[in-house]
């Protein structure tokens, strides 16, 4: 649910240009002077709820999720 959650906020950022300090841009260069492409990484991180007691004690660090979603944004430069 998480990974389908961020690629759709990267397509949404691709789409609006509203972009968050959290996201990682890219310039894709293309020889040809009319197809510029983008490339955006929307990043979301969620803490999970603890199901054993003391398992992030075991592990050593909180269990949470890390995933990421990407777009391709064509641009008319």
């Amino acid at each position: 649910m998480e990974k389908m959650l961020a690629q759709d906020e990267a397509s949404n950022r691709a789409i609006s240009g509203e972009f968050k300090d959290s996201d990682t841009y890219f310039r894709i260069y293309s020889p040809d002077p009319n197809q510029n492409l983008d490339l955006v990484i929307s990043h979301r991180k969620k803490s999970l709820i603890q199901l054993i007691p003391g398992l992030s004690q075991l592990i050593g660090s909180d269990l949470q999720t890390d995933v990421s979603g990407i777009a391709i944004i064509e641009n008319q430069r």
